[in-house]
């Protein structure tokens, strides 16, 4: 299984910084100025720096290690912030999906898939962050996880039923 080292430095402003492989801007439409950023530099257990990831902010202050989940798996790395969340194919150096979210998600493994989940929406993604399927949640939510699915129920939007599989 291969070990994962993030090392993250967040900067009061926005740097001019140019070693980078990947750039997030964090996904607000309608705020255009970038306030600062946070540089992330990835390696993985061969030693050699794999990935350096620069997120620029524009409400948000910065990222830790807790807001990433690596899966060994498929080499990809789920992060998440205030407004977003995403999954970076670390061998490809791709932001593979880029999301806008409602609070700060919770990104969860599952063991066969991914579930994340903000105040508006739940969804479930493969390993990879191939999207499987989504519906929309609002609090207070309650769930129930099956075998195939997760039911939520809430209550503006009643009984909503998310594939996992």
């Amino acid at each position: 299984m291969k070990e994962i080292s993030i090392v993250i430095e967040n900067c009061e402003k926005d740097l001019d910084a140019t070693d980078f492989d990947l750039l997030c801007v964090e996904k607000i439409e309608h705020i255009d100025k970038v306030t600062n950023c946070s540089l992330a530099t990835i390696t993985l257990d061969n030693g050699k720096k794999d990935l350096r990831v620069k997120f620029e902010w524009k409400e948000d202050s910065g990222i830790e290690e807790s807001d990433f989940l690596y899966i060994p798996e498929t080499a990809t790395l789920f992060f998440r912030s205030q407004n977003q969340w995403g999954a970076i194919d670390i061998e490809n150096k791709t932001l593979k999906r880029h999301e806008s979210s409602m609070w700060e998600p919770f990104i969860h493994n599952r063991g066969d898939y991914i579930l994340i989940e903000d105040d508006l929406k739940a969804e479930s993604t493969k390993l990879n962050g191939d999207k499987i399927d989504s519906v929309p949640i609002d609090p207070p939510t309650e769930s129930k996880e099956f075998k195939d699915w997760i039911e939520y129920n809430s209550p503006v939007y009643g009984r909503q039923v998310l594939k996992i599989k």
